[in-house]
């Protein structure tokens, strides 16, 4: 039996049903067949596989492609104890076809450790802890009421993740905006610079702090919208933030909001912030616990004062100039940093693209009729040894990256 799935972002969405899987009591072996559309090569695509209908609880995996095993992971999502996905990523000759097969497993048959390609973490500040820049003690998730100042409690102010080519972190307060870290070369910094790196790993070519958004978007911060102008994710009862994965493919931070008004309806918003293996790119899902109707959302990039680009169909982004410590940086005399950045969101959720804003550029989104709504968020900065030197090349490479969101990668369970 062949049954197909054709989800963005290789979303897939896989029935294990008899006829479709050769089974026993504790394995199970599928084959994955990959199909890339567009005659354009693609590296590190995600291909993720929905685990809740396997007939047991899935510990280990092996993931084998012309011989050779792909590194994988898998993830309990919701902390059931029970994982629920299982993620790699792989490379697509253009118009290519490549065969995958799996093995899940229901106990660990080995100690699998493969190269770590995204990082994510927590810091609490703390004093018994000693570690760089302090005393610091690691956290899985914090949550707290409003008023409650965790922005300052934790080290560098929300979770921060990364791949080798970026690195975000998010702001633990009503502005959840994502702070950008640029880097000169394809590595993973945070671990070891926690944000901040010190005159020494500056020397050794480490990246830092690229953007400084104040009160806008920055980049793809999820906002409110009233109606008129964008809204802070405030008032609510409780926010809170946890590390639902580190690596070694992907790592996946959840951002939660309990008791967010807004419009006239008091809802729960749960939003998971996912980085692959190889991506500059992040994707932003975000669910709310009712359909809320009449209740609209708005995301987009900072206004950088030289060069913007909309396709009016959900692609917008800009390059520009700035600091990224604000006027601090503009009063020391230190050079502008020169960032492009990009959002994109499916034109299933956009509602409008307002003019109003002077120093944003947003697009209204609603949720379809249903309680979710997705969108990505990207970026580059001319620190990069290997990323994009002016606008026309960010612009090209943003209508590229459009276009394979909109074209996936097809899979077929066999």
């Amino acid at each position: 039996m062949m049954k197909k799935s054709n989800i963005v972002r290789l979303l897939c969405l896989a029935v294990f049903t008899a006829g479709a899987i050769e089974a026993a009591a504790d394995t199970t072996t599928i084959t994955v067949m990959l199909k890339n559309p567009l005659n354009v090569r693609r590296a590190d695509v995600p291909v993720v596989l929905q685990l809740k209908d396997v007939p047991f609880n899935v510990k280990d995996a092996v993931v084998r492609c012309e011989g050779r095993e792909v590194a994988s992971q898998i993830d309990d999502l919701d902390r059931d104890l029970h994982n629920d996905e299982l993620a790699f990523v792989i490379d697509m000759d253009a118009k290519g076809k490549k065969v995958v097969t799996v093995d899940l497993y229901s106990e660990k048959q080995a100690d699998r450790s493969y190269p770590r390609r995204t990082y994510g973490d927590m810091i609490m500040r703390d004093n018994k802890t000693k570690v760089k820049n302090g005393f610091r003690s690691y956290v899985h998730s914090v949550s707290a009421p409003e008023g409650v100042d965790v922005f300052h409690l934790l080290h560098h102010h929300g979770a921060d993740f990364e791949s080798e080519l970026v690195a975000y972190r998010v702001y633990f307060d009503e502005r959840q905006t994502f702070d950008l870290y640029g880097k000169y070369k394809k590595q993973l910094e945070l671990e070891t610079s926690q944000f901040y790196p010190d005159d020494k790993q500056l020397a050794d070519g480490y990246g830092d702090d690229v953007l400084w958004a104040g009160k806008t978007v920055g980049l793809g911060a999820l906002r409110g919208w009233d109606g008129e102008k964008p809204t802070m994710v405030s008032p609510v009862l409780s926010r809170g933030q946890r590390m639902v994965a580190s690596g070694p493919v992907r790592t996946i931070v959840e951002l939660t909001d309990e008791g967010w008004q807004l419009s006239g309806e008091t809802f729960n918003m749960r939003q998971n912030v996912i980085i692959y293996a190889g991506h500059r790119d992040c994707e932003v899902h975000a669910w709310v616990d009712t359909p809320a109707k009449d209740v609209k959302f708005a995301t987009g990039v900072i206004n950088l004062n030289d060069k913007m680009y909309s396709d009016h169909r959900g692609l917008v982004g800009d390059w520009g100039g700035n600091w990224p410590n604000g006027a601090k940086d503009s009063i020391a005399g230190k050079p502008k940093i020169v960032v492009g950045l990009a959002v994109n969101v499916p034109e299933k959720y956009v509602d409008s693209e307002p003019t109003t804003e002077k120093d944003q550029y947003l697009y209204v989104m609603h949720t379809a009729g249903g309680n979710y709504l997705t969108y990505n968020m990207a970026f580059t900065c001319d620190k990069e040894t290997f990323g994009y030197k002016d606008a026309k090349e960010w612009f090209a490479w943003m209508k590229q990256w459009k276009k394979e969101l909109d074209n996936p990668v097809t899979v077929t369970i066999e």
